[in-house]
């Protein structure tokens, strides 16, 4: 096993991990009000893009140097989906962050 596959099982690792303490930490969140609850959201949604953005990073430099490819574009096989992720993430996350807004003004 490579450098690169033992990489990718490390983040997947990561990443299901994460999902586990997200969702036990999400039940507690349920306690919370809703504001506390957006908040919580956006930082689970924020966490999500970090990690998505490793694998990014990690796919752009196995076209790179693994596959001798000279360019990386938004069209190139696993780097497309990713992006799309993160497009979706940050569409998920303005949509919470305006709601968490529309409360403030509302408590106003």
């Amino acid at each position: 096993m490579d450098f690169w596959e033992r990489f990718r099982m490390t983040v997947d690792k990561g990443v299901e991990s994460s999902r586990g303490v997200l969702g036990k930490a999400q039940e507690r969140a349920r306690g919370l009000g809703e504001k506390g609850v957006l908040r919580f959201e956006i930082m689970q949604l924020e966490s999500r893009a970090e990690k998505i953005t490793t694998k990014l990073g990690a796919r752009t430099f196995e076209v790179l140097v693994k596959e001798e490819q000279n360019t990386v574009s938004k069209k190139t096989p696993g780097v497309r989906e990713l992006i799309e992720e993160l497009s979706e993430i940050e569409t998920r996350v303005k949509e919470k962050e305006e709601a968490l807004e529309r409360i403030g003004q509302a408590e106003s």
